[in-house]
C-alpha cells in the first residue's frame, strides 16, 4: 500500500481542494475563484470541513444497528449520538494521488472498521476537473451483506467575501418529519422551504440541489441519491448533505414506507453514492 500523505491539494480552473487523508479523507479547504467556501462549527470532526459519511450517515435510532439476537451498539462519537458513520475521524489506510493537467485525483480507502459488525470496505474518490468537483464514496461487504447508507457533509461558509448570506434550494417531493428525538417519525409531509430553519431530512428525486452566494457564487450540486439533510440553524454556517438514504437509514424492521427500501451492501455489490458539485461565477451571468 503506498504511503498517506498528510495533505494533498487537488487544483483546476481557479478551484483547488484540499483534502486531509489522516482525518477521514476529508476536504479541510475548497477554494474558488480566490474564496474559502468551508468553514464550520469548532475542530470537532463532526462540525467542520466536507467529509464523508459511511456506512451510515446522521443519527441512528438507539445507536444501534441490526435486529433481535444481532443487534449490535454503535460507540457514541458525539454526546449523545453514534454519528456520521466510522470513518468520520479515521486515517486513511491507502491512497492514490494522481495530479495531472486536465484533472486531479485522490482515492482513500478504509478496511479496518473494529466498531462495525461485518466485515466492510469504504473507499472515497475525490476529483477536481476543471472548475468541476466530483467525489464517490463505496461501502463495499466482502462476505455478509449489510445495510447502509452513504453521504456527504460540507459545512459552508454562509458568506464568501462581499456576498450577501448564502441561500439554498432543491426540487423536494417532501420533508421527513422529525419526532423530539430528532429522529424522523417515516411520516413524509410537503416540502415547504419557507418552514425553516431545519435540521431536517428531504426526499429529492432528482438528486439536484444549490446553494447560492448572491452577487458571488452559485454552487450546483448533483447527486445519484434521491435524499439530502439540511441544517441551516446555525448564523455562519450552512450544511446540505447529499445521501443515499435518510437518517435512520440502516433500520428494516418496522421501516417507515416513507423511507424506501434499505440499501445493502452485498459482496459484488456495493452501496454507493457519486456527487457533482459545479460553480459558476454570477459576475459572469
Amino acid at each position: 500500500m503506498p504511503e498517506v500523505p498528510d495533505l494533498v491539494t487537488l487544483a483546476g480552473d481557479d478551484v483547488t481542494v484540499t483534502i486531509d487523508a489522516r482525518l477521514g479523507a476529508r476536504a479541510v479547504s475548497w477554494r474558488v475563484d480566490g474564496h474559502e467556501l468551508l468553514g464550520g462549527r469548532s475542530s470537532h470532526p463532526v462540525e467542520h470541513g466536507m467529509y464523508p459519511m459511511a456506512p451510515w450517515a446522521g443519527r441512528v435510532r438507539d445507536n444501534a444497528v441490526g435486529e433481535g439476537a444481532g443487534r449490535h451498539s454503535l460507540p457514541v462519537t458525539y454526546d449523545p449520538w453514534a454519528l456520521h458513520g466510522t470513518v468520520l475521524a479515521r486515517p486513511a489506510t491507502a491512497v492514490d494521488v494522481r495530479l495531472e493537467e486536465a484533472s486531479s485525483v485522490l482515492v482513500a480507502r478504509f478496511d479496518d472498521h473494529p466498531e462495525w459488525p461485518w466485515p466492510m470496505s469504504v473507499r472515497v474518490e475525490w476529483r477536481v476537473i476543471g472548475r468541476v468537483l466530483e467525489a464517490d464514496i463505496v461501502v463495499s461487504a466482502p462476505a455478509e451483506g449489510f445495510p447502509a447508507v452513504v453521504g456527504w457533509h460540507p459545512w459552508f461558509r454562509r458568506r464568501l467575501d462581499g456576498s450577501a448570506s448564502a441561500v439554498w434550494s432543491c426540487d423536494g417531493a417532501g420533508q421527513l418529519r422529525r419526532g423530539s428525538d430528532h429522529l424522523p417519525t417515516g411520516d413524509l409531509d410537503p416540502y415547504d422551504p419557507s418552514s425553516g430553519p431545519f435540521d431536517d431530512a428531504f426526499a429529492v428525486p432528482d438528486g439536484h440541489a444549490r446553494v447560492t452566494w448572491p452577487g458571488v457564487l452559485d454552487l450546483s450540486v448533483q447527486s445519484d441519491g434521491d435524499w439530502y439533510v439540511v441544517f441551516d440553524e446555525l448564523p455562519d454556517t450552512l450544511c446540505i448533505e447529499p445521501q443515499s438514504g435518510p437518517p435512520d437509514g440502516l433500520r428494516e424492521a418496522g421501516r417507515p414506507s416513507a423511507f424506501g427500501p434499505v440499501r445493502r451492501a452485498e459482496p459484488e455489490r456495493p452501496v454507493s453514492l457519486r456527487t457533482r458539485w459545479t460553480p459558476h461565477r454570477l459576475s459572469d451571468c
